[in-house]
């Protein structure tokens, strides 16, 4: 199944899995995640197959919804929620306070 980065991402946020939806975020998959493909890859990365197979319905909806995907302005948002949460984590495991 065919799958937008950006949908999973997004999902994950709204799940809670914040540190995980950066992780995809700042990888090097494909913007079009192919779950047969990149199943192993999305292991690495803490997304296991179960979690994957688990979320498609979820994720398949949320697309159907967007039509083509995520409008400009939420792109831009998630872009940034991304960053700042990555800069988080960053900190975080350097063991720097946080400003």
């Amino acid at each position: 199944m065919r799958v937008a980065k950006n949908s999973l991402i997004g999902l994950l946020m709204e799940e809670g899995e914040e540190d995980l939806a950066v992780l995809i975020a700042r990888s090097d998959l494909p913007e079009y995640l192919l779950t047969e493909r990149d199943a192993g890859a999305l292991a690495a990365i803490g997304l296991s197959n179960d979690e994957l197979y688990a979320l498609l319905p979820e994720i398949e909806g949320a697309e159907r919804r967007e039509g083509e995907g995520m409008s400009v302005g939420d792109l831009a948002r998630l872009e940034q929620t991304v960053s700042d949460r990555w800069a988080h984590l960053v900190q975080d495991w350097n063991g720097k306070p946080r400003a």
